[in-house]
Formats: C-alpha cells, structure tokens, sequence
C-alpha cells in the first residue's frame, strides 16, 4: 500500500450549515457582480466595457495556463499556439457569407472554395438544423464554433504533451515555446494557407460576443468553476504532489505521464476557447495577433498575481489589461525631469509596498536590505528631480513604455517575491470570516478512491483517524 497525504481542501467546509452559508455568499456575490457590470454598462464608456471584455478573455487564458504553470508545475511558453489554433478554427467556422464571398474575389487570397465553404452554417443545413441558421441563432453556431476551437487545440495540447513525459525543466519549457513559434509560422506556409489565408488572415468575424461582457464574464466564470473544481479533486492534489517532487508522487503511486497529459490537453482546450473570444473581441484572424508577445503578457499576470492561486491570477491579469487599456500616458512625450520623478515615486511606492506587505504578514524584520535599497533608489531619484540638473534638460517619448513597465514589473516581482502577491492561497469564505478546518471535507473522503480506511472514511470521523490512505496507480482514480 502507497501512503499519500491527505491535504484538506480550501474551498469546502465539514459543516453542512457552513456549506449552505458558503452558497448563499457565494449567489450574493454573484448577484452583485452582474449588478456592478450592469451599473458599469449604463454609465462607463465604449473603453471600459471593452476593457472589461478583454480582462475576462485573458483571464480565461491566465487560469488556463494556470493550470500547467502553477498547479502541474511545469514551465509552459506556447499558449499563444494553442489561441491561435482555437482563433482560426473559431474564426473559420463563424465566417459570414458577406466575408466569404470578399475573399474568393481578392486576388492575394490562397483560400479555395472548398475552405471556405466549411463552416457550423453548412454543417447544420447538411444535418437538416436549418432552423439553427438563421440571424437569430448566432450564438448556437457561436458555441459550437468556441467548442470545436477548444477541441482542435485540446487535440494540440495532447501532442505537445508527450514530450513532456521524457523532458523537464527548462528544456520542456523551450520545447513547449518551439511549439507555438512553429504553429504560428507554419499557419503562414502553402500547406495551411488554404484555412488560414496566409498571413493576410481574414476579417468578418462578428464582434457582438467577443466584446459583450457578459459572454466574457459567463465564459470565466465556467472557466474558474472547472479549473478550481479540477485543482482540489483527487486530480488536482496528483497534479500538485508532481510539482512538488515528480519522483516521490511516482513512487507513492501517482500516474505521472496520465496527469501531465490530462494537464496540457485541459489547458489547450481553455486556451483555444480563449483565442476564439479574442478573435472575435478584435474582429478578425492574423498571425500577428498570437505573438509570442500574448504569452508574456500571461506569464506577468500569473507571476504578479502568485503561481498556482486562480485568485491571484486574475488580480494579475486585471493589472497587466489595466497597463495595457489605459497604460497611454506611459508612452506620452515629458521632460527628463518629470520621468525622473516618476520613477522615483514608483520605486519608493514599491518599497512602500513591500513594507506595508511584511507588516500585514507579520514578518520580520519589516524593513529589509532589498527594502532599503528600493526605498533609497527612490529617494535618490525623486531628490535629483527636484535640484532639476543640467542633464535632465530635454524631453522624451517613452515609446513601448508599457511592455517595459511590465517586464520591470515581472523582474521585481522575481526579486523580491517570487510566489507573487497571493502564493499559492486562494480566496474563501472561510478564510475571509478567518475560520479554520482541523479535518478533511466530506467530499474530500469520497472522492479519494484510495481512501481504504474505514474509520477515515466515516463522515463522522475526527482528525486523530490519521492523515494517510492508500494510492492507487491513476493518483486517486
């Protein structure tokens, strides 16, 4: 017999009463979010709400990556590719007539007739579904088309995820990082061409669901809901014993190879239901909208945010789309003077930060020597803007001042703290009213198939029946 901990999960509660309190605050708090984005709908601006859109696309993409990154442990750099798959095949089958019939007449255009005429239109007139085809059901060949995107790059996810049976490290991680360059490149060649128009790609794609807030926040939220029901299932805990030592979760009988696989094909899949939304949020497909570019922007927010926490990732997807929506008067033209002061301010704010982030935490000591050295860089910065030397005379543009904003943020996070803002904690009731478990959940000893303990799987049982059971070969299957 394989001993295996049981770690108790944060998302659930022993007390029924607990259970029903955690479901009503839960409804609550859903309630008043749709209430929040109704209000932001009726008075923000065209901007915001397309804001709005784009942090729920990304987020979807972030909890996805997530999920490797983070939970599996495993150092991924080709989710771009798996968006890219999931865009064009969305974008391929939601094509409209109108978009169709422009590309057949363009003379650049290496699509044939035969490409474009597939589509979830004809597919469902083929089946006899007519009634499925009109302006009305938009959204029914919208789903379908999402689910197909998801599935092609599921499938993609599938065959990246063999080499990650026999690679790890930093080697995977330049495996996983070819993988979406070769993607990308290969869209543009004469064997793909034909689906992919080249690197003209094509436009026409409706933007009625990729801008709407409320299938970008109702995507998220069945995103979050699978992600974190997955990441506290017997699945899941497998997932995190093979981050934290893959030999001792293969020794106690975790299916390694069975769950790095189930790992990249169900992130592949939100990926590609991701790059449907964001082909749709900028109302068409080309290769340069799935830049390697993409995949950094998601490796910032999962790094600030905190590796492996679904709640700190979307803190750290909604800073990284804030930098990127309304991140312009970063990269106005100001005097070397007022650029000065203003990195000055930001890395005193930042050690500020770190300050009030230790005495939250009760940490000592509260002021440490990476500390001080922020907290005199700033002073130092802001000082000189204020004597105004001679070389700060002139003025300059900080063009691509947000990507080097969020690279100098990613590089300080690193420094200072590498799980990120939150770590690996997650947002719960119970933590928020600071209750505390000293026993594993209900559901937690059903779905531990390899709980063989009779006493231990009693509900009624205490925390003195032990913390260890038996392991099957799947990891908890």
């Amino acid at each position: 017999m394989r001993i295996v901990p049981l770690v108790p999960s944060a998302l659930d509660d022993v007390d029924p009463r607990r259970r029903v309190r955690n479901l009503v605050l839960t409804l609550v708090a859903l309630a008043v979010g749709v209430l929040v984005l109704v209000a932001l709908q009726a008075v923000g601006s065209t901007k915001l709400t397309q804001a709005l859109s784009l942090f729920a696309i990304w987020g979807v993409a972030t909890v996805s990556l997530n999920l490797v990154n983070g939970t599996l442990g495993i150092l991924s750099l080709g989710h771009h590719g798996f968006m890219l798959i999931g865009g064009y095949t969305t974008g391929l089958l939601m094509l409209s007539e109108d978009a169709r019939g422009r590309i057949l007449s363009s003379a650049r255009s290496t699509m044939t007739d035969e490409t474009l005429a597939i589509s979830v239109t004809n597919a469902l007139r083929a089946v006899g579904l007519d009634a499925l085809t009109t302006p009305e059901t938009l959204w029914v060949r919208f789903v379908i088309a999402l689910f197909c995107g998801g599935l092609v790059a599921a499938f993609a996810g599938l065959i990246v995820g063999f080499p990650s049976l026999r690679l790890r490290g930093d080697y995977l991680a330049i495996v996983t990082f070819g993988f979406g360059e070769i993607i990308r490149l290969s869209a543009s060649t004469r064997l793909f061409a034909p689906l992919t128009n080249g690197a003209l790609g094509f436009p026409g794609i409706d933007s009625e669901f990729g801008k709407s807030v409320w299938w970008t926040f109702g995507v998220l939220a069945i995103t979050v809901f699978v992600i974190s029901k997955l990441k506290y299932s017997s699945y899941g805990r497998a997932m995190q014993g093979i981050r934290e030592d893959e030999v001792a979760a293969e020794a106690m009988g975790v299916n390694v190879a069975y769950h790095k696989i189930l790992g990249f094909v169900i992130s592949a899949f939100f990926a590609g239901v991701a790059g449907g939304l964001w082909i749709s949020w900028l109302g068409g497909v080309r290769l340069d909208f799935f830049l390697f570019q993409l995949t950094f922007f998601f490796l910032v927010a999962i790094s600030v945010g905190g590796t492996g926490s679904i709640t700190g990732v979307l803190l750290g997807t909604l800073l990284v789309v804030f930098v990127r929506q309304y991140g312009d008067p970063l990269e106005e033209t100001y005097t070397l003077q007022t650029w000065t002061f203003a990195a000055g301010a930001l890395v005193a704010a930042a050690g500020a930060a770190l300050v009030g982030f230790r005495a939250l935490r009760r940490l000592r000591p509260r002021i440490t020597p990476p500390t001080l050295v922020l907290l005199g860089i700033g002073a130092v910065a802001l000082a000189v803007a204020a004597v105004n030397p001679g070389f700060l005379e002139g003025s300059f543009r900080g063009f691509g001042m947000r990507a080097i904003f969020l690279s100098v943020l990613l590089i300080v996070i690193m420094i200072f703290r590498p799980d990120g803002m939150l770590g690996r904690a997650e947002f719960s009731w119970a933590g928020l009213l600071r209750e505390r478990r000293s026993e594993p959940t209900d559901d937690e000893r059903r779905q531990d198939a390899w709980l063989s303990n009779p006493e231990l799987n009693d509900p009624g049982a205490g925390p003195s029946d032990g913390p260890a059971a038996g392991a099957d070969d799947e990891g908890g299957r």
